[in-house]
């Protein structure tokens, strides 16, 4: 059975639920993101930065010493292992102290830092030094193969991020490293317990067919899954039909959001995707808003 007609209508609406900060692999700060929110007229704003809460507290102190009118929702976006493939799971409305989520950042945050080694031991053996070393002077609080990549780029050892992970971190690149996240059923498990929304972000990305893509989303739903990401920057009209069929399916809520990163990417700017329809369920129905 479909969940209830929405309570808000999302076209009426300029959110944003997928956004990263200088805490994960995004450029800006937390305050500059905020404060680029409000210039793009976003009025409802998830910060989801790849397993770090880190950036969530400046954020609301920001809002409020400055008199923002801007919703604030606390997010976070887990990286976690499936049967299919590495997938990323967005989790909204989180409460920040729970036990079990901070256990489970400080573990992938450890996770990461043994990646990171791992891809700087294998881009020593093929002539790459000093990287981990130039990204660590920055003070990352989450290390991500975007941070390599940035390190590369700009060392000259690729021309754009296509051809660094093509030729150093992607499925067949020279410092490719085998992922040990999660697996998405406590991922799943610790948004809950921390009273979120747990979304399977941006599914088309994922290296995998429409078939297994499907087979992951269904057992996404089975696991307590609640929402699918139905828009975001790159999916075109075709996809996203077929995606709206996948959440239907399995009686998912829809969720969107640009997936912000960098100013300088404007196809990808905080607000800009696809607007979702106003009368499917919609994870504005289940978060709770001061609207």
């Amino acid at each position: 059975m479909q969940n209830k007609e929405p309570k808000i209508n999302p076209t009426s609406l300029n959110y944003d639920f997928h956004s990263h900060t200088h805490f994960s692999d995004g450029l800006l700060s937390p305050e500059e993101l905020v404060s680029r929110a409000i210039d793009k007229s976003v009025v409802i704003l998830a910060i989801t930065d790849h397993d770090s809460v880190s950036g969530l507290k400046s954020a609301h102190d920001y809002c409020v010493n400055n008199e923002l009118s801007l919703q604030l929702v606390n997010g976070i976006e887990l990286s976690a292992s499936s049967d299919f493939s590495d997938i990323h799971i967005v989790g909204l409305g989180i409460k920040t102290e729970s036990n079990e989520l901070k256990k489970l950042v400080k573990e992938q945050k450890s996770k990461r830092w043994e990646r990171a080694e791992a891809i700087n031991f294998k881009l020593k053996k093929v002539g790459v030094d000093n990287i981990l070393e130039l990204i660590k002077e920055e003070q990352v609080d989450v290390i991500t193969r975007s941070h390599f990549a940035q390190k590369l780029i700009k060392q000259g050892y690729a021309k754009d991020n296509k051809q660094v992970f093509k030729r150093f971190l992607g499925r067949k690149g020279k410092a490719k490293v085998i992922n040990n996240w999660e697996s998405m059923e406590n991922c799943i498990q610790v948004i809950h317990e921390a009273g979120g929304l747990a979304v399977l972000a941006h599914p088309t990305r994922y290296a995998i067919s429409n078939r297994k893509l499907s087979y992951l989303i269904e057992e996404f739903k089975i696991a307590g899954g609640d929402g699918l990401e139905v828009s975001y920057p790159s999916l075109n009209a075709d996809q996203g039909g077929w995606l709206e069929v996948q959440r239907v399916k399995n009686d998912l809520l829809a969720s969107a959001g640009s997936d912000f990163h960098y100013p300088d990417l404007k196809w990808s700017d905080l607000g800009r995707f696809r607007p979702v329809k106003n009368d499917i369920p919609h994870v504005l129905d289940k978060l709770v808003l001061s609207l």
